[in-house]
């Protein structure tokens, strides 16, 4: 098992945030989708969740943003209708979960008034199939 763990405070996240270049570069198209129904304060908070859950994943597979792995390597989506958050890995990040056999990455994320917190656990796949511990 493989365990990331991140903390941001809102306000960061909204300095971050005010540009739409940003966005677009931090979030995929289908990350973005649900914005559009949400006030601008529930957007910030629904974004900065997605930020520092993309940050607690990025530590489950032991790498940052600074080198080959990008933003959009990890997308943080929405199951219907329980609202949970799910993983989907691409390129680079589905790259490394796999070097370092993650078979399924699971991610919790808070919201506060001023901060934001997210937890991911990285599983190990075994040959069967089923998840295991690493």
């Amino acid at each position: 098992m493989r365990i990331g763990v991140d903390i941001l405070e809102k306000a960061r996240f909204e300095r971050i945030a005010a540009k739409d270049r940003w966005i677009r570069a931090l979030f995929t198209e289908r990350e973005l989708e649900p914005i559009s129904a949400y006030s601008p304060e529930r957007t910030s908070e629904y974004l900065a969740g997605r930020f520092s859950a993309k940050e607690a994943i990025a530590k489950v597979l032991g790498v940052g943003f600074m080198g080959k792995m990008k933003w959009r390597d990890i997308e943080v989506l929405r199951s219907s209708p329980s609202g949970k958050p799910y993983i989907l890995l691409h390129h680079f990040a589905r790259t490394r979960a796999e070097e370092l056999k993650v078979g399924t990455v699971e991610v919790s994320i808070s919201h506060q008034p001023t901060v934001v917190v997210a937890f991911a656990v990285g599983e190990r796949a075994c040959a069967c199939g089923l998840h295991g511990e690493l």
